[in-house]
């Protein structure tokens, strides 16, 4: 039986470059890739457990296009990942700038649309 779509936006598989930050008390900070991203958000390997609501500064690189996005999210679920020391979170972004939100939106949808 299929899972129903819950997102309220289409997906991208892909690995961007990530820079993050924790924003809470450890000011914990580190580079990882995407496994996905969204217009309202996306999903990474960290090397620690956040739990819900853990507050971060992330900083996306589009290397194809010398573009850097920075949009501050939050933690909406985090697990380990199978036969690794790493976790996985997904990320609901709190804050974009629109125009970084209307860009992102259409580099999505032309990726998409490409088949990548």
């Amino acid at each position: 039986m299929e899972i129903p779509e819950k997102r309220r936006s289409k997906r991208l598989k892909t690995s961007l470059p990530v820079t993050f930050q924790h924003v809470g008390t450890s000011k914990r900070y580190g580079e990882t890739v995407t496994k996905d991203i969204s217009v309202t958000g996306l999903r990474m390997n960290i090397d620690s457990f956040f739990p819900p609501n853990s507050n971060f500064v992330i900083k996306l690189r589009f290397p194809e296009v010398n573009k850097i996005i920075e949009v501050l999210a939050r933690v909406v679920w985090s697990q380990t990942t199978l036969h690794s020391n790493q976790y996985q979170a997904g990320m609901e972004f709190t804050e974009i700038n629109p125009i970084f939100k209307k860009w992102l939106e259409e580099y999505i949808l032309i990726n998409i649309a490409l088949g990548k």
